[in-house]
């Protein structure tokens, strides 16, 4: 009787925590966040400083450039580009090293707003610092999104 209650326990709990498993994720890239439009982000920087969004939009003024080499003698690259929403209104998005994307993409990005202060030109440089690009198509589901926020 006692070993097929423990037997019985032991099942039990097997199935139980199954139900709690989670897929693991990395946690450079996981990162909490919130679909924003980017009108309101820039119309409240303070308002989400620090915090996780992801915006949708089209790939202007990509660049790739270099930090230099590290310790290791291996050259730092990274990927600046400004994601727009449908009106034009664009941030500037920074992923470390090459992203595999090209001018004129639709991307959906996620990743951490931050407002930061510079001593010269404009004082607060507003940009996202991209954890995920998924590429994406615009479709009805967007353009009835983007008029929500006119």
């Amino acid at each position: 009787m006692q070993g097929t209650f423990k037997a019985l326990f032991a099942a039990a709990l097997l199935v139980f925590s199954a139900g709690c498993a989670r897929e693991w994720q990395n946690p450079e890239s996981a990162l909490p966040a919130q679909d924003i439009a980017i009108a309101s982000i820039l119309a409240s920087p303070d308002a989400y400083d620090m915090s996780g969004v992801e915006v949708i939009g089209k790939v202007w003024n990509l660049r790739y450039e270099s930090h230099g080499v590290n310790e290791y003698g291996e050259e730092e690259l990274y990927t600046t580009f400004m994601i727009a929403d449908r009106k034009g209104i664009g941030i500037d998005v920074f992923v470390k090293g090459e992203a595999p994307i090209v001018e004129g993409d639709y991307l959906k990005v996620t990743g951490l707003f931050r407002k930061q202060f510079q001593t010269t030109g404009p004082y607060f440089y507003s940009r996202i610092d991209a954890v995920c690009l998924e590429g994406w198509s615009p479709n009805l589901t967007y353009w009835v999104r983007e008029f929500e926020f006119d």
